[in-house]
């Protein structure tokens, strides 16, 4: 609500993230647990601001009557400050658990008066929702002495939502049979394959290889949900077969 003649505030919003489709006049921007987004206002010179994030059980709640925990204790906070910055025209914040959360800016004139302006914007984070998967769980191929290849993968914000561009690049880290550390790849919204390197082939025997998907988080840090039955392709390398000499009589 506008306090005193200080003029309107215009809320730039650098998520750049999907908003779901609704009937009131600011759809909520969807997130997943541990993104991390860039809140920035228009910055006047002299003024101060400040920040909070409130949580909600519903969108028709009251937008400031809860305060989103951040208190650093016990593990359980709903977003973090980056840097603990909270008092500037651009913040950073990590939002860490899922839930409706309002962040919510106000803004101080500068001068005697103190008069001050506040807006919000309504974010919602995806949990367990939001999922990655192998598209094909198996393949095959014949031994030809190359350790790599790819395969496809399906991120989803949730049942019915596929994760758009703008969530890409995704970070895959995976493992290989064998593997004590997880190997890392690339994955791009363009095809959405998984580049495996490191496969096992031999051209004298079959050899099964397994691969499994250990997390997954995108573009922002956040992150996606390996589903389980569906986190490991099995790969089978057939051995060589023999080729002999064409003989003409």
């Amino acid at each position: 609500m506008l306090k005193g003649v200080l003029h309107k505030i215009l809320i730039v919003i650098v998520f750049t993230v999907m908003a779901l489709a609704s009937a009131k006049a600011q759809s909520p921007y969807v997130i997943l647990p541990g993104s991390t987004h860039t809140l920035t206002i228009t910055n006047h010179v002299g003024n101060t601001y400040e920040w909070n994030v409130y949580k909600v059980n519903n969108w028709t709640d009251q937008k400031d009557a809860l305060l989103a925990d951040n208190d650093g204790l016990g593990g359980d906070d709903d977003f973090l400050f980056v840097g603990g910055e909270f008092e500037k025209a651009e913040v950073d914040i990590t939002f860490l658990n899922e839930g409706k959360y309002y962040a919510i800016v106000e803004e101080f004139n500068s001068g005697t008066n103190f008069c001050s302006s506040r807006r919000a914007i309504p974010v919602e984070v995806f949990g367990a929702e939001a999922t990655i998967v192998f598209k094909d769980l198996t393949s095959e191929d014949c031994a030809d002495l190359d350790p790599q290849f790819a395969t496809e993968v399906i991120a989803m914000f949730n049942s019915g939502t596929v994760l758009p561009e703008s969530q890409y690049p995704i970070t895959v880290n995976y493992r290989l049979d064998g593997d004590s550390a997880d190997r890392t790849a690339i994955v791009n919204f363009a095809d959405k394959m998984l580049q495996v390197a490191g496969v096992i082939e031999n051209e004298i025997n079959e050899t099964i290889n397994h691969i499994t998907i250990m997390s997954a988080t995108n573009k922002y840090g956040g992150t996606l949900n390996v589903v389980t039955g569906k986190e490991i392709h099995i790969r089978t390398i057939n051995k060589k077969p023999i080729i002999s000499g064409i003989n003409l009589n």
